[in-house]
């Protein structure tokens, strides 16, 4: 395990980045008491409970299945529920492996937690499939249209293949949702959600009393946050959380 809180003292502290500050190894590290990370795209924050675990995020869909396996070499209890601190793709893709893995261990589906707006962004996105597709390949490199795919008997051209989602079909929307904030107890812990606007609208902060720690989500990126482009939605650099 590496130790992450030390890494990010060091380089706050000296304000020297001289090595990568947003590591995607898969890997798993305590960073308190219950509480560990992920390291991936996107990461992934885990709570120890009395009645199982809660789960930050869940990841994209390339790398769910990894961070899944990451952490049930850390934990096999149940995971009770996951919060999506925002419905970006890389924070809610990775969210059929959760699902996969319950079923697998026979336990019960996680109760899938975000703001209201998640489900407003996870509909735009399926309405806008091909435009943000468009959109993620220019900025991005992927998703492209035009490329060739290698299938069971060879090349697929882009004509013969089904075409490209942006949001796969068995990505999990929240359970349950809420507007300004609401209170999650999982095992005798009080997790605090908050709603804030940063680099999106559909953004939860959440405070654990009893751990005295916070799950930020990207509210932390280690840069100033994207205030936007001009092909994709305004972001929000002056709403962060409450102060």
């Amino acid at each position: 395990m590496a130790d992450l809180l030390a890494i990010s003292s060091r380089i706050i502290d000296s304000g020297i980045a001289d090595e990568p500050v947003n590591r995607i190894t898969q890997e798993l590290s305590e960073v308190g008491d219950g509480i560990a990370m992920v390291e991936s795209f996107s990461h992934i924050v885990a709570v120890r409970t009395g009645e199982g675990l809660v789960v930050f995020d869940s990841s994209g869909s390339a790398t769910g299945t990894r961070v899944v396996e990451s952490l049930r070499r850390w934990s096999v209890d149940p995971v009770r529920a996951l919060v999506y601190t925002h419905g970006h793709l890389d924070h809610v893709g990775g969210s059929p492996a959760f699902t996969a893995d319950a079923e697998r261990l026979g336990q019960t589906r996680p109760t899938f937690v975000g703001h209201r707006a998640v489900l407003d962004r996870l509909e735009r996105y399926r309405m806008t499939d091909g435009w943000n597709v468009a959109i993620n390949a220019r900025q991005f490199g992927w998703l492209r249209s035009n490329e060739l795919r290698i299938g069971a008997g060879g090349p697929v051209r882009a004509e013969e293949r089904e075409p490209s989602k942006f949001l796969p079909d068995d990505v999990a929307a929240p359970d349950v949702t809420y507007l300004e904030r609401h209170t999650l107890e999982v095992g005798g812990v009080t997790f605090e959600l908050y709603h804030g606007r940063g680099e999106t609208d559909d953004h939860t902060w959440t405070w654990i009393p009893s751990r005295q720690a916070i799950c930020c989500g990207d509210f932390l990126i280690w840069n100033f946050p994207n205030a936007g482009n001009p092909q994709k939605v305004q972001r929000y650099p002056w709403n962060g959380p409450p102060r």
